[in-house]
Protein backbone atom coordinates (compact mmCIF):
# COMPACT_ATOMS: atom_id res chain seq x y z
CA UNK A 1 0.00 0.00 0.00
CA UNK A 2 2.78 2.38 0.95
CA UNK A 3 4.80 1.44 -2.13
CA UNK A 4 1.84 2.01 -4.44
CA UNK A 5 1.06 5.41 -2.91
CA UNK A 6 4.60 6.65 -3.60
CA UNK A 7 4.58 5.84 -7.31
CA UNK A 8 2.36 8.72 -8.47
CA UNK A 9 4.41 11.15 -6.37
CA UNK A 10 7.60 9.77 -7.86
CA UNK A 11 6.18 10.10 -11.36
CA UNK A 12 5.26 13.70 -10.67
CA UNK A 13 8.76 14.42 -9.44
CA UNK A 14 10.28 12.82 -12.55
CA UNK A 15 7.99 14.81 -14.85
CA UNK A 16 8.84 17.99 -12.94
CA UNK A 17 12.57 17.35 -13.29
CA UNK A 18 12.30 16.44 -16.99
CA UNK A 19 10.26 19.56 -17.77
CA UNK A 20 12.70 21.82 -15.96
CA UNK A 21 15.73 20.18 -17.53
CA UNK A 22 14.17 20.59 -20.94
CA UNK A 23 13.33 24.20 -20.14
CA UNK A 24 16.90 24.81 -18.99
CA UNK A 25 18.32 23.10 -22.08
CA UNK A 26 16.11 24.98 -24.53
CA UNK A 27 16.62 28.21 -22.60
CA UNK A 28 20.38 27.72 -22.70
CA UNK A 29 20.21 26.91 -26.40
CA UNK A 30 18.16 30.05 -27.01
CA UNK A 31 20.67 32.09 -25.01
CA UNK A 32 23.53 30.67 -27.09
CA UNK A 33 21.69 31.52 -30.29
CA UNK A 34 21.05 35.05 -29.07
CA UNK A 35 24.74 35.47 -28.16
CA UNK A 36 25.83 34.14 -31.54
CA UNK A 37 23.40 36.47 -33.31
CA UNK A 38 24.67 39.43 -31.27
CA UNK A 39 28.31 38.68 -32.08
CA UNK A 40 27.47 38.22 -35.77
CA UNK A 41 25.58 41.51 -35.77
CA UNK A 42 28.49 43.27 -34.05
CA UNK A 43 30.93 41.85 -36.60
CA UNK A 44 28.82 43.22 -39.43
CA UNK A 45 28.64 46.66 -37.83
CA UNK A 46 32.40 46.47 -37.23
CA UNK A 47 33.00 46.14 -40.98
CA UNK A 48 30.41 48.74 -42.09
CA UNK A 49 31.97 51.89 -43.58
CA UNK A 50 28.61 53.63 -43.82
CA UNK A 51 29.17 55.42 -40.52
CA UNK A 52 31.88 57.64 -42.03
CA UNK A 53 31.42 61.37 -42.51
CA UNK A 54 30.16 61.99 -46.08
CA UNK A 55 32.57 64.89 -46.67
CA UNK A 56 35.77 63.00 -45.85
CA UNK A 57 37.97 61.87 -48.72
CA UNK A 58 37.53 58.15 -47.97
CA UNK A 59 35.34 55.88 -45.87
CA UNK A 60 36.56 54.06 -42.79
CA UNK A 61 35.15 51.25 -40.71
CA UNK A 62 36.34 49.82 -37.41
CA UNK A 63 37.81 46.98 -39.40
CA UNK A 64 39.91 49.38 -41.49
CA UNK A 65 42.33 49.81 -38.58
CA UNK A 66 41.76 46.52 -36.76
CA UNK A 67 42.51 43.75 -39.24
CA UNK A 68 42.73 40.01 -38.69
CA UNK A 69 43.39 38.09 -41.90
CA UNK A 70 42.08 40.34 -44.64
CA UNK A 71 45.33 42.06 -45.57
CA UNK A 72 47.67 40.69 -48.26
CA UNK A 73 50.67 41.66 -46.10
CA UNK A 74 49.80 38.98 -43.56
CA UNK A 75 47.93 38.19 -40.37
CA UNK A 76 47.08 40.84 -37.80
CA UNK A 77 45.83 40.61 -34.23
CA UNK A 78 43.06 43.15 -34.89
CA UNK A 79 45.62 45.84 -35.63
CA UNK A 80 47.09 47.33 -38.80
CA UNK A 81 50.51 47.73 -40.42
CA UNK A 82 50.66 51.55 -40.28
CA UNK A 83 52.57 53.24 -37.49
CA UNK A 84 49.62 55.60 -37.03
CA UNK A 85 46.11 55.05 -38.30
CA UNK A 86 44.83 56.91 -41.35
CA UNK A 87 41.84 59.20 -40.94
CA UNK A 88 39.67 60.82 -43.64
CA UNK A 89 41.03 64.18 -44.76
CA UNK A 90 38.79 67.16 -44.09
CA UNK A 91 39.24 70.71 -45.40
CA UNK A 92 38.78 72.06 -41.86
CA UNK A 93 41.31 69.56 -40.46
CA UNK A 94 43.73 68.58 -43.24
CA UNK A 95 45.47 65.59 -41.74
CA UNK A 96 46.00 62.05 -42.93
CA UNK A 97 47.30 60.32 -39.80
CA UNK A 98 45.85 59.95 -36.34
CA UNK A 99 47.98 60.66 -33.29
CA UNK A 100 48.65 57.03 -32.39
CA UNK A 101 49.07 53.44 -33.45
CA UNK A 102 45.96 51.22 -33.40
CA UNK A 103 46.26 48.75 -30.48
CA UNK A 104 45.04 45.18 -30.60
CA UNK A 105 41.41 44.62 -29.65
CA UNK A 106 42.06 41.21 -28.10
CA UNK A 107 41.08 41.01 -24.43
CA UNK A 108 39.69 44.55 -24.34
CA UNK A 109 36.83 43.19 -22.23
CA UNK A 110 39.30 42.95 -19.32
CA UNK A 111 40.50 46.55 -19.57
CA UNK A 112 39.07 49.10 -17.12
CA UNK A 113 40.28 52.03 -19.26
CA UNK A 114 40.51 52.05 -23.05
CA UNK A 115 42.78 53.79 -25.55
CA UNK A 116 46.42 54.45 -24.87
CA UNK A 117 45.49 57.54 -22.86
CA UNK A 118 42.57 56.00 -20.95
CA UNK A 119 39.98 58.23 -22.62
CA UNK A 120 37.12 55.73 -22.34
CA UNK A 121 35.85 53.81 -19.31
CA UNK A 122 33.75 51.25 -21.17
CA UNK A 123 33.54 49.55 -24.53
CA UNK A 124 30.24 51.31 -25.18
CA UNK A 125 31.91 54.70 -24.63
CA UNK A 126 34.74 53.65 -26.92
CA UNK A 127 32.33 52.62 -29.68
CA UNK A 128 30.37 55.87 -29.57
CA UNK A 129 33.53 57.95 -29.43
CA UNK A 130 34.97 56.13 -32.44
CA UNK A 131 31.86 56.15 -34.62
CA UNK A 132 31.37 59.87 -33.96
CA UNK A 133 35.06 60.77 -33.92
CA UNK A 134 38.02 61.56 -36.12
CA UNK A 135 38.63 57.93 -37.20
CA UNK A 136 35.37 58.11 -39.16
CA UNK A 137 36.09 61.60 -40.46
CA UNK A 138 33.97 63.56 -37.99
CA UNK A 139 35.23 66.77 -36.39
CA UNK A 140 34.69 68.04 -32.83
CA UNK A 141 31.15 69.39 -32.54
CA UNK A 142 29.75 67.02 -35.18
CA UNK A 143 28.56 64.28 -32.82
CA UNK A 144 24.89 64.94 -33.52
CA UNK A 145 25.39 64.60 -37.29
CA UNK A 146 27.42 61.44 -36.71
CA UNK A 147 24.66 59.91 -34.57
CA UNK A 148 22.08 60.87 -37.22
CA UNK A 149 24.14 58.95 -39.74
CA UNK A 150 24.43 55.91 -37.46
CA UNK A 151 20.68 55.97 -36.97
CA UNK A 152 20.08 56.15 -40.72
CA UNK A 153 22.38 53.21 -41.45
CA UNK A 154 21.14 50.95 -38.65
CA UNK A 155 17.44 51.56 -39.40
CA UNK A 156 17.82 49.74 -42.73
CA UNK A 157 15.83 46.48 -43.08
CA UNK A 158 18.88 44.20 -42.83
CA UNK A 159 19.92 45.60 -39.47
CA UNK A 160 16.38 45.79 -38.10
CA UNK A 161 15.97 42.06 -38.58
CA UNK A 162 19.37 41.31 -37.05
CA UNK A 163 18.69 43.38 -33.94
CA UNK A 164 15.37 41.60 -33.51
CA UNK A 165 17.10 38.23 -33.72
CA UNK A 166 19.98 39.20 -31.40
CA UNK A 167 18.23 41.26 -28.74
CA UNK A 168 14.51 40.74 -29.31
CA UNK A 169 13.92 44.46 -29.90
CA UNK A 170 12.02 46.33 -32.58
CA UNK A 171 14.22 49.24 -33.65
CA UNK A 172 11.27 51.14 -35.08
CA UNK A 173 9.88 51.42 -31.56
CA UNK A 174 13.16 52.86 -30.23
CA UNK A 175 14.20 56.50 -30.00
CA UNK A 176 17.25 57.71 -31.89
CA UNK A 177 19.33 57.68 -28.71
CA UNK A 178 18.18 54.14 -27.92
CA UNK A 179 19.17 53.00 -31.41
CA UNK A 180 22.63 54.52 -30.89
CA UNK A 181 22.90 52.73 -27.55
CA UNK A 182 21.85 49.39 -29.04
CA UNK A 183 24.41 49.85 -31.82
CA UNK A 184 27.10 50.45 -29.19
CA UNK A 185 25.90 47.38 -27.30
CA UNK A 186 26.12 45.13 -30.37
CA UNK A 187 29.59 46.34 -31.29
CA UNK A 188 30.73 46.00 -27.67
CA UNK A 189 29.40 42.44 -27.49
CA UNK A 190 31.46 41.63 -30.57
CA UNK A 191 34.56 43.19 -29.03
CA UNK A 192 34.03 41.15 -25.87
CA UNK A 193 34.21 38.01 -27.98
CA UNK A 194 37.73 38.88 -29.17
CA UNK A 195 39.98 37.02 -26.76
CA UNK A 196 43.42 35.50 -26.79
CA UNK A 197 43.31 31.71 -26.73
CA UNK A 198 46.30 31.51 -24.33
CA UNK A 199 47.65 28.53 -26.24
CA UNK A 200 51.06 29.99 -27.15
CA UNK A 201 54.34 28.17 -26.51
CA UNK A 202 54.68 30.05 -23.21
CA UNK A 203 51.32 28.74 -22.06
CA UNK A 204 52.45 25.20 -22.88
CA UNK A 205 55.66 25.79 -20.92
CA UNK A 206 53.68 26.95 -17.89
CA UNK A 207 51.25 24.05 -18.15
CA UNK A 208 53.66 21.15 -18.54
CA UNK A 209 55.84 22.45 -15.70
CA UNK A 210 52.86 23.07 -13.40
CA UNK A 211 53.75 26.75 -13.00
CA UNK A 212 51.29 29.40 -11.91
CA UNK A 213 49.69 31.48 -14.65
CA UNK A 214 49.79 34.73 -12.71
CA UNK A 215 50.01 36.31 -9.24
CA UNK A 216 47.71 35.06 -6.53
CA UNK A 217 44.95 37.39 -5.44
CA UNK A 218 46.50 40.32 -3.61
CA UNK A 219 50.05 39.09 -4.20
CA UNK A 220 52.68 41.69 -5.16
CA UNK A 221 54.00 41.14 -8.67
CA UNK A 222 57.60 40.99 -7.45
CA UNK A 223 56.78 38.16 -5.07
CA UNK A 224 55.14 36.25 -7.91
CA UNK A 225 58.15 36.84 -10.16
CA UNK A 226 60.57 35.62 -7.50
CA UNK A 227 58.54 32.45 -7.01
CA UNK A 228 58.45 31.80 -10.76
CA UNK A 229 62.22 32.13 -11.11
CA UNK A 230 62.81 30.00 -8.00
CA UNK A 231 60.47 27.28 -9.25
CA UNK A 232 62.09 27.19 -12.69
CA UNK A 233 65.57 27.09 -11.13
CA UNK A 234 64.54 24.23 -8.84
CA UNK A 235 63.20 22.20 -11.77
CA UNK A 236 66.40 22.87 -13.71
CA UNK A 237 68.54 21.72 -10.79
CA UNK A 238 66.63 18.44 -10.71
CA UNK A 239 66.75 18.18 -14.52
CA UNK A 240 62.97 18.11 -14.55
CA UNK A 241 62.28 21.32 -16.46
CA UNK A 242 60.45 20.61 -19.73
CA UNK A 243 60.79 22.82 -22.81
CA UNK A 244 57.86 22.38 -25.21
CA UNK A 245 57.98 23.01 -28.93
CA UNK A 246 58.59 26.68 -29.62
CA UNK A 247 60.14 27.37 -26.22
CA UNK A 248 63.88 26.79 -26.43
CA UNK A 249 66.87 27.59 -24.25
CA UNK A 250 67.08 31.16 -25.57
CA UNK A 251 63.44 31.76 -24.68
CA UNK A 252 64.08 30.34 -21.22
CA UNK A 253 66.96 32.75 -20.67
CA UNK A 254 64.77 35.59 -21.93
CA UNK A 255 62.03 34.59 -19.53
CA UNK A 256 64.43 34.81 -16.60
CA UNK A 257 65.51 38.30 -17.67
CA UNK A 258 61.85 39.27 -18.12
CA UNK A 259 60.88 38.10 -14.62
CA UNK A 260 64.03 39.32 -12.84
CA UNK A 261 63.19 42.54 -10.99
CA UNK A 262 66.41 43.13 -9.06
CA UNK A 263 70.08 43.13 -9.95
CA UNK A 264 72.77 45.18 -11.60
CA UNK A 265 72.61 43.22 -14.87
CA UNK A 266 70.13 41.21 -16.95
CA UNK A 267 67.22 42.44 -14.86
CA UNK A 268 64.48 43.32 -17.28
CA UNK A 269 61.89 44.22 -14.63
CA UNK A 270 59.39 43.73 -17.47
CA UNK A 271 56.99 41.77 -15.29
CA UNK A 272 56.44 44.81 -13.04
CA UNK A 273 54.12 46.27 -15.68
CA UNK A 274 53.54 43.37 -18.09
CA UNK A 275 51.88 41.00 -15.64
CA UNK A 276 50.88 37.47 -16.75
CA UNK A 277 48.64 35.98 -17.92
CA UNK A 278 47.64 38.91 -20.19
CA UNK A 279 51.05 40.59 -19.79
CA UNK A 280 49.65 43.99 -18.86
CA UNK A 281 48.74 45.67 -15.60
CA UNK A 282 46.11 47.85 -17.38
CA UNK A 283 47.63 50.97 -15.84
CA UNK A 284 49.66 53.87 -17.19
CA UNK A 285 53.43 54.43 -17.20
CA UNK A 286 55.84 56.98 -18.62
CA UNK A 287 58.82 55.21 -20.16
CA UNK A 288 59.99 58.29 -22.05
CA UNK A 289 58.59 57.60 -25.52
CA UNK A 290 56.82 60.96 -25.86
CA UNK A 291 59.91 62.76 -24.57
CA UNK A 292 62.09 61.01 -27.11
CA UNK A 293 59.64 61.81 -29.89
CA UNK A 294 59.45 65.49 -28.89
CA UNK A 295 63.21 65.90 -28.48
CA UNK A 296 63.80 64.31 -31.89
CA UNK A 297 61.83 67.19 -33.41
CA UNK A 298 62.86 70.11 -31.20
CA UNK A 299 66.24 69.11 -29.83
CA UNK A 300 67.48 67.32 -26.74
CA UNK A 301 66.16 68.81 -23.52
CA UNK A 302 63.15 70.46 -25.20
CA UNK A 303 60.60 68.21 -23.50
CA UNK A 304 62.12 68.87 -20.09
CA UNK A 305 61.69 72.61 -20.69
CA UNK A 306 58.15 72.37 -22.10
CA UNK A 307 55.61 74.34 -20.05
CA UNK A 308 52.80 72.05 -18.89
CA UNK A 309 49.92 73.54 -16.84
CA UNK A 310 49.40 72.56 -13.21
CA UNK A 311 46.18 71.13 -11.81
CA UNK A 312 44.69 74.56 -11.11
CA UNK A 313 45.15 75.92 -14.62
CA UNK A 314 45.07 72.82 -16.84
CA UNK A 315 42.26 72.43 -19.33
CA UNK A 316 41.88 68.72 -19.93
CA UNK A 317 41.60 67.02 -22.31
CA UNK A 318 43.68 69.38 -24.39
CA UNK A 319 43.83 69.11 -28.17
CA UNK A 320 47.33 70.61 -28.02
CA UNK A 321 48.53 67.89 -25.69
CA UNK A 322 47.10 65.00 -27.71
CA UNK A 323 49.12 65.58 -30.87
CA UNK A 324 52.39 64.23 -32.23
CA UNK A 325 55.08 66.93 -32.17
CA UNK A 326 55.80 68.96 -35.25
CA UNK A 327 58.34 71.65 -36.11
CA UNK A 328 55.52 74.01 -37.11
CA UNK A 329 53.72 73.72 -33.75
CA UNK A 330 56.25 73.58 -30.90
CA UNK A 331 53.46 73.46 -28.29
CA UNK A 332 51.99 70.23 -29.66
CA UNK A 333 52.90 67.06 -27.79
CA UNK A 334 51.21 63.83 -26.76
CA UNK A 335 50.91 63.75 -22.96
CA UNK A 336 48.75 60.63 -22.92
CA UNK A 337 47.05 59.89 -19.59
CA UNK A 338 47.67 63.47 -18.42
CA UNK A 339 44.54 64.39 -20.37
CA UNK A 340 42.21 61.98 -18.58
CA UNK A 341 43.62 61.06 -15.19
CA UNK A 342 41.00 61.61 -12.46
CA UNK A 343 42.56 63.96 -9.95
CA UNK A 344 39.96 63.24 -7.28
CA UNK A 345 39.90 59.51 -7.72
CA UNK A 346 39.55 57.56 -4.45
CA UNK A 347 42.53 55.46 -5.56
CA UNK A 348 44.86 58.47 -5.35
CA UNK A 349 47.27 58.10 -2.44
CA UNK A 350 46.31 60.37 0.46
CA UNK A 351 49.75 61.88 0.64
CA UNK A 352 49.73 62.79 -3.05
CA UNK A 353 48.39 66.18 -4.12
CA UNK A 354 46.45 66.79 -7.32
CA UNK A 355 49.48 68.54 -8.78
CA UNK A 356 51.69 65.58 -7.97
CA UNK A 357 49.25 63.13 -9.53
CA UNK A 358 48.92 65.25 -12.65
CA UNK A 359 52.69 65.53 -13.00
CA UNK A 360 53.00 61.77 -12.56
CA UNK A 361 50.54 61.30 -15.44
CA UNK A 362 52.63 63.35 -17.87
CA UNK A 363 53.41 61.27 -20.98
CA UNK A 364 52.09 58.11 -19.32
CA UNK A 365 50.44 55.55 -21.59
CA UNK A 366 48.56 52.35 -20.94
CA UNK A 367 50.69 49.22 -20.71
CA UNK A 368 50.03 47.22 -23.89
CA UNK A 369 49.67 43.47 -23.80
CA UNK A 370 52.75 41.60 -25.02
CA UNK A 371 50.75 38.69 -26.40
CA UNK A 372 50.84 38.22 -30.17
CA UNK A 373 53.50 40.85 -30.83
CA UNK A 374 54.30 39.11 -34.13
CA UNK A 375 50.93 40.39 -35.35
CA UNK A 376 50.86 43.88 -33.81
CA UNK A 377 54.01 45.63 -35.10
CA UNK A 378 55.02 48.46 -35.28
CA UNK A 379 55.38 49.04 -31.54
CA UNK A 380 54.78 51.73 -28.89
CA UNK A 381 51.84 54.13 -28.90
CA UNK A 382 53.36 56.11 -31.76
CA UNK A 383 54.29 53.05 -33.83
CA UNK A 384 57.86 54.29 -34.24
CA UNK A 385 59.58 50.92 -33.79
CA UNK A 386 59.29 48.33 -36.52
CA UNK A 387 60.94 45.43 -34.68
CA UNK A 388 60.98 43.99 -31.20
CA UNK A 389 64.73 44.50 -31.06
CA UNK A 390 64.48 48.22 -31.82
CA UNK A 391 61.70 48.69 -29.25
CA UNK A 392 63.72 46.87 -26.59
CA UNK A 393 66.79 48.94 -27.44
CA UNK A 394 64.75 52.11 -26.89
CA UNK A 395 63.55 50.87 -23.49
CA UNK A 396 67.16 50.08 -22.59
CA UNK A 397 68.24 53.58 -23.63
CA UNK A 398 65.46 55.34 -21.74
CA UNK A 399 66.09 53.30 -18.59
CA UNK A 400 69.70 54.49 -18.61
CA UNK A 401 68.50 58.10 -18.97
CA UNK A 402 65.97 57.59 -16.18
CA UNK A 403 68.69 56.47 -13.76
CA UNK A 404 70.59 59.63 -14.66
CA UNK A 405 67.51 61.75 -13.90
CA UNK A 406 67.09 62.77 -17.54
CA UNK A 407 63.55 61.51 -18.18
CA UNK A 408 60.91 63.99 -17.11
CA UNK A 409 58.48 62.38 -14.65
CA UNK A 410 59.85 58.92 -15.45
CA UNK A 411 57.90 55.99 -14.08
CA UNK A 412 59.52 54.52 -11.00
CA UNK A 413 59.92 51.12 -12.64
CA UNK A 414 61.86 52.47 -15.63
CA UNK A 415 65.16 52.95 -13.80
CA UNK A 416 64.96 49.41 -12.41
CA UNK A 417 65.38 48.02 -15.93
CA UNK A 418 69.02 47.00 -16.30
CA UNK A 419 69.60 45.22 -19.58
CA UNK A 420 72.41 45.29 -22.10
CA UNK A 421 72.47 44.71 -25.85
CA UNK A 422 73.43 41.09 -25.20
CA UNK A 423 70.09 40.56 -23.38
CA UNK A 424 67.91 41.79 -26.22
CA UNK A 425 67.99 38.62 -28.41
CA UNK A 426 66.98 36.53 -25.39
CA UNK A 427 64.12 38.86 -24.48
CA UNK A 428 62.92 38.85 -28.10
CA UNK A 429 63.04 35.05 -28.13
CA UNK A 430 60.88 34.92 -25.01
CA UNK A 431 58.39 37.48 -26.32
CA UNK A 432 57.97 35.40 -29.46
CA UNK A 433 56.74 32.51 -27.32
CA UNK A 434 53.64 34.60 -26.57
CA UNK A 435 52.43 34.39 -30.18
CA UNK A 436 49.38 32.27 -30.94
CA UNK A 437 48.52 30.44 -34.16
CA UNK A 438 46.08 32.82 -35.81
CA UNK A 439 45.64 30.56 -38.79
CA UNK A 440 43.81 28.08 -36.57
CA UNK A 441 42.19 30.54 -34.16
CA UNK A 442 38.39 30.80 -34.21
CA UNK A 443 36.98 33.93 -35.80
CA UNK A 444 34.01 35.39 -33.90
CA UNK A 445 31.14 36.64 -36.01
CA UNK A 446 32.12 34.65 -39.10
Amino acid sequence: MTTLSKRPALAIVIIFVVVHLASWAFGGDQKDRRYSAAVSLGARLFADDGFSAPNGDFRNSCKSCHLLDDDPQGLRAHTEFLNRSWVPWRTEDPRRSAARNAPTLLDTAHMPRLHFDGEFKSLEELVKGTLAGRPMGWLPGEQSQAFDRIYGVVMGPAYRDRFKKAYGIDLERQSRDDVINWTATALSDYLRSLKTERNAAYDSFVSINALETGPREGEPVRAFAERMIARVSALEAKRELKLPRGFDASALEGMKIFFRTEGAASAGNCVACHVPPLFTDFTFHNIGVSQSQYDDVHGEGSFAALKIPDAASAVRPSAQFREPPSAQKPGDVDLGYWNFVELRSPSRPQAESEDQLLRRAIAAFKTPTLRNLAFTNPYMHDGEFATLESALAEVMRMSTLARAGRVREADGELGRIRIAEADIPYLAAFLNTLNEDFKRAPRPGK
